[in-house]
């Protein structure tokens, strides 16, 4: 029984979360390592409900059109990833924003060079 588990288990992977299921967990997480408010939550789980769809959909128009290079999802990746920064500085704290960019593995250039912009 043990040998044909993991041929089970391949053949019948974990459902895939939704955009919003995916955004709430991380809105969650962000609550607590973050300490935002309900407000703040609110306005991330917003932020990442809109920008996981849209990474997800750029990325399915992409499969479809036969695209295949990685370089080409990491530039989109990146896009997206830079754009859900844009909308969390907005409405997070000096401290809660920097702490963010650690926790997401921001190194600590880059991190000093954005909050130098701020």
């Amino acid at each position: 029984m043990l040998i044909f588990s993991p041929a089970f288990s391949q053949n019948n992977p974990p459902p895939q979360k939704s955009p919003v299921e995916i955004a709430a967990q991380q809105a969650d997480r962000l609550q607590i390592d973050l300490k935002l408010n309900d407000y703040q939550t609110f306005l991330a789980d917003s932020v990442l409900q809109a920008n996981i769809a849209g990474v997800t959909q750029e990325f399915e128009r992409m499969r479809l059109g036969g695209m295949q290079n990685p370089d080409s999802y990491r530039e989109v990746q990146n896009k997206w990833r830079i754009k859900t920064e844009e909308a969390f500085e907005k409405f997070m704290t000096t401290e809660q924003f920097e702490r963010y960019l650690r926790i997401s593995g921001v190194s600590a250039k880059e991190r000093k060079k954005r909050m130098e912009k701020k």
